[in-house]
C-alpha cells in the first residue's frame, strides 16, 4: 500500500474576506480540551511574509486524498527563534475575543444587564458584546431564565467571564470549533456510537497508552449560593470514597435568584461532578476526523479495554518533518 502524502494548509486572512496561503510551514500543532477555553494553534514557518498580529487564520491538515479543516482563529503572539532562524505563530479560536472584551459601564448604577432572557440568548448577547458574529452561534434551550428577579448584571469582567459564571451554574460549556461557537450541556462521559476505533497490532493506530483511575476529580456534594440567602444542597454517597464520606463543590453566583435556580444548579452539577475519574491517554497516528468532544472506542489488552467507549477530553494534532501524529486524553 502507498504510504499517504501529508496535507498542511494554513489561510491567512489579509483582509475580512480575501485569504491568502502561509507557505513555508515547518511544522503545526493544534490543540484543544473541553476545559480549555479556546482551542490553540501553533505554527512553525521560516517566513514571515503578511503576517501580522490578530490576523485571521484557518488551518486545514491530513492527507492529500483527505483532509478537512481544524481550526479557525487568530494570531495571538509572534515568535522569533535563533539560532535556527525560524518563526512561530501561537494562535487562539474566536472565543480570544471574549477573553479579550472587557465589560466596563463607568456609570456603576447602570451596569451592562438583561431581564428575563434565556440562558442561551445572554450568552449569545455577550458574544456579541465581544463583537463576535452571532450568525455562527449554535444553542440549545436551557430552560434556565436569568433576570427574573431584578436584572442579570455583569460589569468590571470580560465577556468570557461572564459567560463563563453562566456555564458554571448550569453545567454547561460554550466552545468554539472551525469558527462556529456552541452553547450546550456535554459532560465528559461518552455518548452515542464511536467515531473512531482505536487498535494495536497491524492495521491498529496506536503508538503508547496509559490507563489510570482515581477520586481527585469526584464530588458528592454540591452546595449552591444565590442571591440573598437562597441556598441549595445535594448529595449521594459514593461508592468510592469511605462511607459518610463527602467531596463538595460549591457554585456561589449572584445570578442565581430563585430557589428553582438553585435546586437545578445543585442537580445538574452533581451529576457532572460525583463520577470516578477513569483517563486514557493515548498516542497515536493522526486523523483530522477526531476531535475534542467525540466518543471513540479504545481496544488495547494490556490495559484491558475491549471495544471501551471513551469521551475524547483533549487532543492535540501534529504534523512536521516525522509525520502526522496526535496525542489524545480520554475520560469516562
Amino acid at each position: 500500500m502507498a504510504a499517504k502524502i501529508l496535507y498542511t494548509d494554513v489561510q491567512l486572512y489579509t483582509d475580512p474576506v480575501t485569504p491568502v496561503p502561509l507557505n513555508d510551514i515547518i511544522a503545526v500543532e493544534i490543540s484543544e480540551g473541553h476545559g480549555q477555553t479556546t482551542a490553540r494553534a501553533s505554527i512553525e514557518l521560516a517566513d514571515l511574509t503578511n503576517v501580522q498580529l490578530n490576523k485571521r487564520i484557518a488551518i486545514s491538515l491530513g492527507f492529500t486524498d483527505e483532509y478537512g479543516l481544524m481550526f479557525v482563529g487568530y494570531i495571538d503572539e509572534i515568535v522569533t527563534t535563533r539560532p535556527n532562524g525560524t518563526y512561530r505563530l501561537e494562535c487562539r479560536d474566536l472565543l480570544k475575543k471574549a477573553i479579550e472584551h472587557f465589560i466596563v459601564t463607568t456609570d456603576l448604577e447602570n451596569p451592562w444587564s438583561r431581564t428575563n432572557i434565556p440562558a442561551e440568548d445572554l450568552v449569545g448577547d455577550l458574544l456579541s458584546e465581544a463583537r463576535i458574529d452571532t450568525s455562527h452561534y449554535h444553542k440549545v434551550e436551557s430552560l434556565f431564565t436569568f433576570g427574573v428577579d431584578g436584572p442579570a448584571e455583569f460589569n468590571l469582567m470580560s465577556s468570557w467571564d461572564a459567560i463563563n459564571s453562566i456555564c458554571n451554574i448550569l453545567a454547561y460549556n460554550c466552545w468554539c470549533k472551525n469558527g462556529e461557537i456552541y452553547f450546550d450541556r456535554v459532560f465528559p462521559v461518552p455518548d452515542g456510537p464511536s467515531t473512531h476505533d482505536f487498535t494495536v497490532g497491524p492495521g491498529g493506530d496506536i503508538i503508547s497508552i496509559d490507563y489510570t483511575y482515581n477520586t481527585d476529580n469526584l464530588r458528592n456534594q454540591v452546595v449552591v449560593f444565590g442571591k440573598e440567602g437562597i441556598y441549595a444542597e445535594a448529595s449521594i454517597p459514593s461508592p468510592y470514597l469511605p462511607d459518610d464520606f463527602y467531596k463538595t463543590a460549591v457554585v456561589s453566583s449572584e445570578l442565581i435568584q430563585t430557589q428553582h435556580m438553585a435546586d437545578r444548579s445543585a442537580e445538574y452539577n452533581l451529576e457532572l461532578y460525583n463520577k470516578l475519574t477513569e483517563n486514557l491517554r493515548v498516542d497515536a497516528d493522526g486523523d483530522y476526523r477526531v476531535r475534542c468532544r467525540d466518543t471513540v472506542s479504545v481496544t488495547e489488552p494490556f490495559t484491558g479495554m475491549d471495544e471501551a467507549l471513551w469521551f475524547v477530553y483533549s487532543i492535540s494534532h501534529r504534523v512536521d518533518d516525522g509525520g502526522y501524529k496526535m496525542s489524545l486524553n480520554l475520560t469516562r
